[in-house]
């Protein structure tokens, strides 16, 4: 069990440390907002992805396989990444106070949870985690088993979160506001790209389900 611990762990931290919309979108409400906002964007990211794991565990993930609730996620997730690029685009042309507290009205939390939940194609990990169980030496995966995996994978993301927190709070503090706006540029460009790209690949499948 051991094993399969330290396993989900390190393939946990492996697969946080990659570039992505949450972190983006935590960077950028970090700087702007500080540690707090930081930790809420990417605590709310693992809620949604401890709903896709309970979906992918509890074997409901055949709802997910419906053209018409596909296509719903699918737009849903492409709508939030370009708000949350024009959100980043108009950070970029105006002036923050970046040493000022956190942002009451904002709710960061939801953010991280709905960037998450919007993206179905998180449930594939979850689906093919028993052929990463089965690849650490457990043939036959049982559902303790997969309950190990589960907590080490969480346990390494929550300590992530944490971490990653820690460093934009420390950046933030050697950051000026021209640094400030090039970063938010960057993340405008990101999610757009990214919502872009959902939308490509949202109608290439409607277009091949509705044939």
């Amino acid at each position: 069990m051991e094993v399969l611990f330290f396993s989900a762990f390190a393939m946990s931290l492996a697969f946080a440390i990659q570039p992505g919309v949450i972190g983006f979108e935590s960077l950028r409400r970090g700087i702007s907002h500080g540690w707090t906002a930081a930790l809420h964007v990417e605590l709310g990211s693992l809620l949604g992805d401890g709903v896709w794991a309970i979906i992918a565990l509890l074997g409901a993930s055949i709802l997910f396989q419906n053209r018409w609730v596909t296509l719903l996620l699918g737009v849903f997730g492409c709508v939030l990444l370009l708000r949350f690029a024009w959100d980043a685009w108009r950070a970029s042309r105006e002036d923050v106070e970046m040493a000022g507290a956190d942002d009451a009205q904002s709710n960061h939390l939801l953010a991280g949870a709905m960037l998450s939940l919007s993206n179905p194609q998180n449930i594939t990990f979850w689906l093919g985690m028993s052929g990463t169980i089965i690849g650490v030496g457990f043939l036959d995966p049982q559902p303790i088993h997969l309950l190990v995996f589960f907590a080490g994978f969480m346990i390494a993301q929550v300590c992530w979160c944490f971490f990653f927190a820690t460093v934009v709070e420390f950046g933030r503090r050697l950051l000026n506001q021209r640094l400030f706006r090039w970063i938010n540029l960057a993340c405008a460009i990101f999610l757009a790209g990214m919502g872009l790209s959902l939308l490509m690949q949202t109608a290439r499948m409607s277009l091949a389900q509705f044939a």
